[in-house]
């Protein structure tokens, strides 16, 4: 169901309610079914299904009518789709269906609070919507998985995925069903939609083609806004990345290991790409590797920047200005004409700037100077402002059928 149409049943604030809701109830079906997991594309994927299906979930309860198959919107038909090709099994699709038709029970309840009849009629509606949900989904992941399961890119999907999955895989069998060989040098990449308003997938597909260039090739479309790629070769950087498009390169290395390790290099630098605030379309792995290696538990990781930096983690543009500067200091030996080139910025500005970071750290650099460079080399590419907002607050007659 698209926003436009939602705005039109429910109103601006259900709708940005029903938005807000679905992406923390997005990320714990991942938590609880990490079949959905995966990276960046999936995650979005996943959100898109399930802001989709909370948003017609929301219009049936304001309309006051019951769900039928046609209730069920062409995002949640399309990911359940996505999921036959990844082989995620039925029964954890629907455990996912059930996770989420929980999550909007419990906030919606919060929502009516002491209302009796308003609370059964709501949950009347929403279990026969889950309950249609549920069955439309089946009957389509059994038709998908009918046309997918024989298919060549099926084959090559299934191969690429072993191969990921550190699967024991002989090269030349695999070679011959990717029409790729896998004892090659790669360079993989994965290509991302950031904005799939602009982004579509034959987006992605023609870009891939351009950077692959004259080089071997394999090209795997994995979602609407992925796309993964191994080349032969380098990828021709001299091909401008299209609006929207974001790309994660891993480390050249060879065989059917270097072919996994690549890919996995490639899939830091995506999540390093999509969890930090800026706006580069390329994303390296050698850029990022200590990032990406000291980030793979976020949670801890911004503990540890917490407790390293103290008051310079502080989360405002001016503490922001220090650590950066901090950051190129140590990064350039303490040399300040080597940070002040780096930042375009005056020696004396570097000297000040320094010297307020240290009295922010409260302890001189020389103490503890490896953790202070990992926590600003953590706090560069994981800024702790990047948070989900909190849900506005909704009143219990939004839901209710209009006069």
């Amino acid at each position: 169901m698209t926003i436009a149409a939602a705005v039109e049943v429910l109103g601006d604030g259900p709708v940005d309610w029903g938005i807000q809701l679905a992406l923390p109830m997005a990320a714990e079906i991942i938590r609880q079914v990490p079949e959905h997991g995966g990276g960046a594309a999936p995650f979005d994927t996943l959100r898109r299904a399930t802001e989709s299906s909370v948003l017609a979930a929301l219009s049936g309860i304001r309309r006051d009518v019951m769900a039928t198959s046609d209730s069920i919107p062409a995002e949640a038909l399309e990911g359940n789709r996505e999921f036959v090709r990844r082989s995620i099994p039925l029964d954890r699709v629907l455990r996912g269906v059930r996770l989420g038709h929980a999550a909007l029970h419990r906030a919606l309840m919060e929502v009516i609070g002491d209302d009796p009849d308003e609370a059964r009629r709501v949950g009347e509606l929403l279990f026969a919507y889950v309950d249609v949900h549920s069955s439309t989904l089946a009957d389509d992941y059994t038709a998908e998985l009918d046309r997918w399961a024989g298919s060549t890119a099926a084959q090559r999907r299934r191969m690429v995925e072993d191969i990921v999955a550190g699967r024991s895989v002989e090269a030349e069998p695999a070679g011959r069903i990717l029409g790729y060989d896998v004892r090659s040098r790669h360079t993989a990449l994965i290509l991302s939609a950031t904005d799939p308003r602009v982004a579509s997938q034959q987006v992605l597909l023609r870009y891939a083609a351009e950077l692959a260039y004259e080089s071997c090739s394999l090209i795997v479309p994995v979602a609407e806004s992925a796309v993964w790629i191994w080349l032969a070769g380098t990828p021709n950087r001299n091909s401008q990345a299209p609006a929207g498009v974001r790309v994660a390169c891993g480390p050249p290395t060879s065989g059917v290991d270097g072919f996994r390790r690549s890919h996995m290099g490639a899939r830091a630098a995506e999540r390093i790409a999509a969890s930090s605030t800026g706006s580069a379309a390329w994303c390296d792995h050698a850029d990022i590797h200590v990032a990406a290696l000291c980030t793979a538990d976020p949670e801890q990781a911004q503990w540890f920047v917490q407790e390293t930096l103290g008051a310079l983690a502080a989360d405002d543009d001016r503490t922001a200005e220090l650590r950066l500067t901090l950051r190129s200091y140590l990064a350039a030996g303490r040399s300040l004409r080597a940070a002040a080139d780096d930042l375009h910025i005056a020696r004396n500005t570097v000297t000040y700037r320094v010297k307020q970071a240290e009295e922010l750290l409260g302890r001189p650099l020389a103490t503890a100077r490896l953790e202070i460079q990992l926590a600003l080399e953590i706090a560069h590419w994981l800024p702790s402002g990047r948070q989900v907002r909190h849900q506005p607050p909704l009143e219990s007659t939004y839901f209710r059928p209009s006069d």
